[in-house]
């Protein structure tokens, strides 16, 4: 009897051990040669996207914006922070899908703005199927998100979805992209001839660093796009690089964090005088590593000082009436190669790649391109670094270019962090780093899109 069960004993631990063998490997870094490889593919991606740098000023710019609401109706699951918390239907307020849609006679964007954790790729896919009634493409789209830790979940399928979404609810996605697709629609109505005015402000009292002490290294900027129509209204879309995490992670109310009250105050009526803009969107920014700044409370007074805060430091700022004069307009998608993925549990154990993409198989990413008049705007695959910023703005302002980088643009695919982070001990460069040491390389990308995108300045 011992016998046989020092036998089941041996063949379960051989089990056990070639189960994590087939399952998990040493990390290993990429070459420079490998690295290169990936960035030559992405620029001969680029040199193909056939950029149309002809101007014609006899096209009209014409913005319309909208939004729709996408709250629970009833218990529905979080996204953000795993399982840690159940179901609910409480709102703190409520959340949206926002979208504003371009048009110059030639091309056709359209931006949306989830109030969710990120773009997700599954309503993306969804919704992609139903654009032509629309008379529009996947690729006219420009997704972005709020990031907000506290919006609903239910819009992933898998394994990874039930951790970073709670599962997958087909009511609740289904919803998400019959509102999405309501709010593209009357945006298309709301069509007029408008102007568009960039701007930025300084806002470093509300971010930190979650890598570091030195806070010289962030990214401090508002930066925010005036949207003017020819009837008078006018639209506010902005970023910000610190995460929508200033509420509780623990608290089981729905709601936007502080983008929300940024949102909320920029639309919200004045006594003097009408309200300052009659539609504002918020996209988070370069946020991989830039927590927003503690002030001790955590609740929903730091919520409202930071939402407020930024969304004053617009209204200071303010358009000064410059607007482009530029109707040009161009969207695309860079398509960038993946390559081995990198999870690593441990600084010496990292999930093998099949055992990667068979528990999340969208693997395929791009960086998003969207330019209006000398403004360009690119969406990120991931929580894009800040870090990336203070240099890529330079190189832009070299080409008379205005410079935008947000997150989260419907393909997700971890952190990119700089990588002289890459051996530090933390989960946004090791367990969330899904890409292994391509940061650099990354920032690398945006310089060539920049120069590419601006020869028409």
């Amino acid at each position: 009897m011992l016998k046989k069960i020092l036998r089941f004993f041996t063949f379960f631990l051989a089990f056990l051990l070639l189960l994590f063998v087939s399952l998990f490997t040493i990390p290993t870094e990429e070459s420079e040669e490998e690295r290169a490889v990936i960035f030559q593919e992405t620029m001969t991606n680029l040199k193909e996207l056939n950029f149309d740098y002809q101007r014609d000023t006899n096209k009209i710019l014409k913005i319309g914006w909208a939004k729709r609401n996408i709250s629970p109706t009833e218990k529905s699951p979080f996204a953000g922070y795993g399982l840690a918390r159940s179901r609910s239907a409480k709102l703190h307020d409520s959340l949206f899908v926002r979208a504003v849609a371009f048009e110059n006679g030639k091309e056709k964007a359209v931006v949306i703005a989830f109030d969710l954790m990120l773009a997700p790729p599954l309503v993306i896919k969804k919704l992609s199927e139903k654009l032509p009634e629309l008379g529009l493409k996947r690729e006219n789209l420009f997704f972005t998100a709020t990031h907000t830790h506290h919006g609903i979940g239910g819009w992933a399928d898998g394994l990874v979805g039930i951790f970073i979404a709670g599962g997958y609810e087909g009511k609740i996605t289904e919803n998400i992209v019959n509102q999405t697709f309501k709010a593209i629609k009357e945006a298309q109505k709301n069509l007029q001839k408008s102007t568009v005015h960039f701007g930025q402000a300084d806002a470093p009292e509300y971010v930190s660093s979650r890598l570091h002490e030195d806070n010289s290294l962030l990214d401090t900027k508002v930066r925010y796009l005036i949207i003017r129509q020819k009837e008078g209204k006018k639209a506010c879309l902005f970023s910000y690089s610190a995460h929508a995490t200033c509420t509780d992670g623990l608290l089981e109310e729905f709601g936007r964090d502080y983008a929300g009250e940024a949102v909320d105050y920029l639309e919200k009526e004045r006594t003097a005088q009408k309200q300052v803009f009659d539609f504002a969107m918020f996209s988070a920014g370069t946020v991989a590593s830039h927590t927003p700044k503690d002030f001790g409370l955590h609740n929903y007074e730091w919520t409202r000082h930071i939402g407020q805060g930024i969304a004053k430091k617009i209204e200071i700022s303010g358009d000064t009436n410059k607007y482009s004069k530029s109707n040009t307009l161009f969207i695309r998608q860079l398509k960038i190669p993946v390559g081995e993925t990198n999870l690593r549990i441990t600084p010496n154990i990292k999930l093998r790649n099949w055992a990667f993409q068979s528990l999340y198989p969208c693997t395929e990413i791009y960086i998003s391109i969207l330019k209006i008049g000398n403004i360009l705007w690119l969406g990120m695959p991931c929580d894009f670094s800040g870090e990336f910023m203070p240099h890529l703005t330079q190189l832009a302002e070299k080409q008379d270019t205005k410079l935008i980088i947000t997150s989260f643009n419907g393909a997700y695919m971890g952190y990119v962090t700089p990588d002289k982070y890459y051996h530090q001990v933390h989960y946004e460069t090791m367990e969330m780093n899904w890409l292994g040491k391509k940061g650099d390389t990354f920032s690398k990308m945006v310089e060539a899109i920049i120069l590419s995108a601006s020869k028409d300045n």
